[in-house]
């Protein structure tokens, strides 16, 4: 994969990690962008626009390792890519973006549009800018 979270600053209580099943034969890069992808608290990389974000991958996962549970982080600060169309603009709600591991501008009240976090910079198209990872948190 491609342009997963870098620079992580963990908040809170080192992260405020927690546990989620994933797939054995799943390889994960750490940094990776996880969506919420079925019951029960099962979990995938993203892939696209509009996902159920449920955190950041701790470290990575090797495929057919026997490990179908791992620790995904979800209170930080990380630096992550906006598409190849999109920009953020300081303090706007970011979503996941079109492609894997990227994000863009939250742009409606859409149940759909799942916050990833809030924008600490203005960057452009194909740019990488530092969100602030709060997941739970109403925005």
């Amino acid at each position: 994969m491609a342009d997963e979270a870098t620079n992580i600053v963990l908040l809170g209580n080192q992260g405020d990690c927690i546990e989620v099943t994933v797939l054995d034969n799943a390889a994960i890069p750490k940094g990776t962008l996880m969506q919420l992808s079925s019951s029960p608290q099962t979990c995938t990389a993203t892939s696209g626009a509009g996902q159920r974000f449920i955190g950041i991958m701790k470290e990575e996962k090797k495929a057919d390792d026997g490990q179908t549970k791992v620790a995904v982080i979800t209170h930080c600060l990380a630096d992550m890519t906006c598409g190849a169309t999109e920009s953020m603009v300081l303090g706007s709600l970011v979503k996941t973006g079109a492609a894997a591991n990227e994000v863009k501008p939250k742009d409606g009240p859409d149940v759909e549009d799942f916050v990833v976090g809030i924008a600490q910079e203005t960057v452009g198209a194909n740019g990488t800018g530092t969100v602030f990872i709060n997941v739970g948190k109403q925005y």
